[in-house]
């Protein structure tokens, strides 16, 4: 090789390796340090990889609960994955920066980087060039770890702090969740009157699950310990349970009932928007962020059954509007069309759970044609993007949580009201 072509072979390897450390140190802050949903195109790649590869193995079971036990390893092994592809990443962009200004190949060069990156240091050398690089690397490899090891605590505690409701409301709605046996147990114990408790305690949970969730992706696929548990169906439960109870009765207080609706329909709106909706591929650029666009669609405008009184209607409609400010166009057209789409609970799957809370002696005050349309669009602002994400994590397949890929037989809890003949 010429000197002329192994001086421009050096000059480009070194700033290859510039480029790759600025993309991985991007990555690496926008992911543990700053508290703010930015995605880059290296996480989202090593993520995208992680989650391809589970859910083929995933696919082979035959039953969910086998697809769960392999879905399980999702989150961590993110995490793990993460960690080592940041590692690897800066190991390669020293090792080009070193065979840049050095005299050695690219192999002796990237063993120096493992050596420094690693603190090894069973490589090295004496130019002055190579050996700040050296000292840079040494000091990257520790911090990389160390960042990690302070990062780990915060997500497990953001889970925990998400499993013990999704654990207390088994007793209360069964396992899997289901809306209509939540308002069913309630009556048949005696404590309809602490059901606006219930609502304000999953109101918090559901605006605390949101800002966690976005903040830190692999959340996401972090699952619950057991298979027949999941915190998207949890909350569609608790979201039905009070739906229900504002279509059925009118002398129960209503409060609760729709600030957990509006903030589990904000929470399912932005999982979805931020996660699974098309997003322009501009937006997934380092430097350039998530939140891009130009004039934003007005969302799909609120509830217009007579129920719905109009302040309520107003505080919906604004909270749709401010949540869409910001997000990408696309993500909110997507969710608009998704929301047009009629509701996927038939008329007789309500009956059906109407009868169950007859029998459980909940007070049903208004004529089942009403109560259905006012259920009906009530549910149609977040069973769609409920669904996608249901779907799309392969959620424990519950009564009224859609369908599943592949095709899985619906998990039902125990209803407690056939067991009072027994």
């Amino acid at each position: 090789m010429s000197l002329t072509a192994e001086l421009a072979s050096r000059g480009f390897a070194f700033a290859l390796g510039v480029l790759l450390f600025l993309i991985v140190t991007i990555s690496l802050m926008r992911t543990v340090i700053v508290p703010r949903p930015l995605r880059s195109l290296y996480t989202d790649a090593v993520m995208w990889v992680i989650i391809t590869v589970v859910r083929m193995v995933a696919l082979t079971r035959r039953t969910y609960t086998a697809r769960d036990a392999a879905l399980a390893w999702i989150g961590p092994i993110i995490i793990l994955g993460l960690l080592i592809a940041w590692l690897v990443g800066f190991l390669v962009a020293y090792g080009f920066m070193l065979y840049g200004v050095g005299g050695k190949d690219i192999g002796d060069s990237m063993r120096e980087s493992g050596s420094s990156l690693l603190t090894l240091g069973f490589a090295g050398s004496d130019a002055e060039n190579q050996t700040v690089i050296d000292f840079i690397a040494a000091a990257t490899g520790p911090i990389v770890i160390a960042m990690l090891i302070g990062f780990l605590p915060t997500i497990y505690q953001a889970f925990i702090d998400r499993e013990i409701n999704v654990n207390m409301l088994v007793s209360e709605a069964g396992d899997p969740a289901w809306g209509p046996e939540l308002l069913s147990r309630t009556s048949l114990t005696g404590y309809l009157d602490t059901l606006d408790r219930l609502f304000d305690t999953w109101t918090l949970w559901a605006a605390s699950t949101r800002l966690t969730h976005i903040t830190y992706p692999m959340l996401m696929y972090v699952r619950s310990p057991r298979a027949r548990r999941h915190f998207t169906v949890s909350l569609l439960a608790v979201m039905d349970a009070a739906a229900l109870k504002v279509s059925l009765t009118s002398s129960l207080p209503r409060r609760d009932s729709y600030r957990v609706l509006l903030e589990g329909t904000q929470t399912f709106n932005l999982l979805y928007i931020n996660f699974f909706a098309d997003r322009p591929r501009r937006s997934r650029i380092p430097f350039v962020g998530r939140f891009l666009g130009g004039e934003h669609p007005t969302p799909p405008s609120s509830l217009t059954v007579p129920v719905w009184q109009d302040g309520i209607m107003a505080v919906h409609e604004a909270a749709a509007q401010d949540s869409a400010a910001g997000m990408p166009t696309e993500g909110v057209l997507h969710l608009g069309a998704g929301e047009e789409i009629p509701v996927q609970i038939t008329r007789a799957e309500f009956d059906f759970a109407v009868d169950v809370l007859r029998r459980s002696g909940f007070p049903i005050e208004r004529n089942p044609d009403e109560a259905w349309l006012i259920f009906k669009e009530a549910r149609s602002r977040y069973e769609f993007p409920a669904y996608a994400i249901m779907r799309r994590l392969s959620a424990v397949p519950a009564p009224w949580t859609g369908g599943r890929t592949p095709v899985t037989p619906v998990i039902w809890p125990t209803l407690a009201v056939d067991l009072l003949p027994k």
